[in-house]
């Protein structure tokens, strides 16, 4: 973020409150200036884009009043050890602690410390910090030990590797971590930052999200960074009210500051399936435990959730849980990079993330590390190396934890058996396969990919056969919607179910959505003799227009009438590529019989047939062969093969040119 320097005192800086809001640093946090690192907080200030620095600050990032200057967000570690120049302390090391408690130190920094904590001289003395460990930067806590520069201090043990499991789970969690550390950093700070800021008083974090999605190791690598320990609260074994409350007091009585009180799966308690005889004086006991964290300085807490639709208004709306972070079902990316994280340390040998990533939907972080460990064993008993048909081999065999996202249909044919309609492939292919296969050719044409397609055309031309067909090129998982399906007669229910489709294709990304007999369900707007359809209407325009981030998903509609449509749904951005599917031509007729499973006489000329069917769909050309085969059986004939006097009986059946 670009800021003015302006000057103001130390140790605290000051900003435009939205501006650090639009940083990730709702309350304040800690900003990297030039040459060190400074404590933030809101300020009411004359220009926006001012940061109010002291004069110390001022010289040790090396900037001046006035000077327009680039500030960034950072996340430091705890200091554990801090190095002053000099063969001696210039205080003792328990004054330096209680003095400089909760600010950022770098290495370069000339501090002034008062040491009014201590008997004697009160006069500031002023250090340079000269190395800090583990480094560069980091926040001094009570557990900072200062040394001086000369002593022998012995090195700080590298910190243990997380376990595989945290590590995939924390893939590309990464914006997430750095807020809850944030929030985590400020409200378990030891000198009580929120009170000295004049801040109202929070409890924590809500934080949302299915089980398996990595609420717990988030939870505990934040915890980490922020320098404070978890005490996670298990609410598995509790049923009745008392229970609840004796384990939330002792959560609290005994949590060590800084420390960081997690309770998960609230809904179990709260939620609609709870307690539910009890669930008022579940809220009342909940709403009592925010209010005593709220009330301990040093004391923070998570609330974990699988959707806060599912807490009372009171709860989940309670001005003591500001922020609700949500975590949803690893989409496509994620998976990958969890594949990446869980295998970085392992031999391996040309593995195809994006295609593991393809075949994992529904997979959490655990989920992944058992695939991997599995391939692992199987490697291993192998005598090779870890290879994508190991892991594929692996996660064919792993159960999805989040098995309550439905994953669609994969279809088992492809365009192989697709006659002829090259142009159509090549449409799909390109707004569809392409996007999900190479979003970077996108990208380097600064465009976003297409990802709405409406196939129109009179019935039986193939819609809904090649588009199943996609979904098996693309690893798709499909999802066929009627659009009648949706349609319920009570207010909120068909809106609602279009919501609840684009969860599970989200969940399931990359997937397709295909709404089948679009006129039915999206019909032009004030033609209707009831306000559902209109509503419906609106809530496709709503998800399709990435006002509910759609992910990985492609959006394909199909109908015999597109004038019947909502004009609003085929605009660019939205149902935007319009592709036609006529009559079969004479050479498409010729392909799909082909294609045919049907034994044909030796005499029968499939050429000549294909003319014969002129003004055919393909459905009508599917009926046609059948009814042809059906009347050989009918007639009992000893050979199973269909001559011309069937086919010609089944083509007067369903018609000449």
């Amino acid at each position: 973020m670009r800021f003015t320097v302006r000057t103001g005192t130390d140790p605290i800086a000051g900003a435009d409150a939205t501006l650090l809001s639009a940083m990730g640093l709702p309350g304040g946090g800690v900003l990297q200036v030039g040459e060190t690192h400074t404590i933030v907080r809101p300020a009411d200030l004359s220009e926006i884009t001012a940061l109010r620095l002291g004069p110390e600050t001022l010289t040790n990032a090396g900037v001046t009043a006035g000077q327009a200057i680039e500030a960034k967000r950072v996340m430091l570690p705890t200091a554990e050890v801090v190095m002053i120049a000099g063969d001696e302390l210039p205080l003792d090391a328990r004054t330096l602690v209680h003095a400089l408690q909760g600010r950022p130190v770098t290495p370069g920094d000339m501090l002034a410390v008062d040491p009014s904590y201590a008997d004697g001289d009160s006069h500031p003395v002023t250090l340079r910090i000269a190395t800090v460990s583990p480094g560069p930067a980091g926040i001094v806590t009570a557990a900072t030990r200062f040394v001086p520069e000369s002593s022998a201090v012995p090195p700080i043990p590298a910190a243990p590797a997380r376990r595989a499991r945290d590590v995939a789970a924390l893939a590309g969690l990464d914006e997430e971590l750095e807020t809850l550390t944030g929030w985590l950093t400020l409200l378990t700070s030891p000198n009580d930052l929120p009170t000295a800021w004049g801040l109202p008083k929070v409890a924590g974090v809500q934080l949302e999200g299915p089980t398996g999605c990595g609420k717990s190791e988030l939870v505990g690598a934040a915890a980490a960074a922020a320098g404070a320990t978890v005490t996670e609260v298990n609410l598995n074994l509790v049923f009745k009210p008392d229970r609840l409350l004796t384990m939330l007091e002792q959560a609290v009585k005994l949590a060590a500051r800084p420390a960081v009180l997690f309770v998960d799966r609230v809904e179990a308690v709260a939620g609609e399936e709870g307690l539910a005889p009890f669930r008022t004086q579940v809220a009342a006991i909940l709403r009592w435990f925010l209010d005593a964290v709220a009330e301990r300085s040093g004391v923070a807490c998570v609330l974990g959730v699988t959707s806060a639709a599912t807490l009372e208004d009171t709860l989940a709306g309670s001005a003591l849980l500001p922020r609700t972070l949500t975590i949803p079902p690893p989409d496509l990316q994620r998976r990958r990079l969890m594949f990446e994280a869980a295998t970085e340390r392992i031999p391996s040998k040309d593995l195809d993330f994006e295609l593991l990533a393809a075949r994992s939907a529904g997979f959490s972080g655990a989920d992944i590390t058992a695939a991997v460990v599995h391939a692992s064993a199987l490697a291993t008993r192998r005598g090779g190396q870890l290879t994508t048909d190991l892991l594929l081999e692996a996660v064919e065999s792993t159960v999805p934890s989040l098995g309550s996202v439905p994953m669609g249909e994969v279809p088992s044919y492809g365009f192989e058996k697709v006659a002829n309609l090259s142009d159509v492939k090549q449409r799909l292919t390109e707004s569809v396969i392409w996007p999900v296969t190479s979003p970077d050719r996108f990208e380097r044409l600064g465009i976003d990919p297409p990802r709405g397609v409406l196939l129109y055309g009179p019935p039986g031309t193939g819609k809904t056969f090649v588009v199943r067909a996609l979904a098996h090129e693309s690893s798709a998982a499909f999802f066929p919607i009627k659009g009648a399906e949706l349609l319920d007669k009570f207010v909120g229910e068909s809106e609602r179910g279009v919501r609840e489709v684009f969860a599970r294709a989200r969940a399931a990304a990359p997937a397709i959505l295909f709404f089948d007999e679009l006129d039915a369900l999206a019909p032009v707007r004030g033609r209707s003799t009831t306000s559902v359809t209109d509503s419906v209407v609106a809530a496709l325009l709503t998800e399709m227009d990435g006002v509910a981030e759609r992910g990985d998903v492609a959006v394909i509609g199909a109908t015999n009438r597109r004038d019947l449509i909502d004009p609003a749904l085929l605009r660019a951005g939205r149902f935007e590529v319009h592709v036609e599917l006529g009559l079969p031509q004479v050479d498409a007729r010729r392909a799909l019989l082909g294609l045919s499973d049907v034994p044909f006489a030796a005499d029968v000329d499939l050429d000549e047939l294909a003319r014969r069917a002129d003004g055919l769909s393909f459905a009508d050309l599917a009926g046609m062969l059948r009814e042809a085969a059906l009347t050989v059986l009918r007639e009992g004939k000893s050979e199973l093969i269909v001559d011309w006097p069937e086919l010609d009986g089944a083509l007067g059946r369903y018609g000449r040119s």
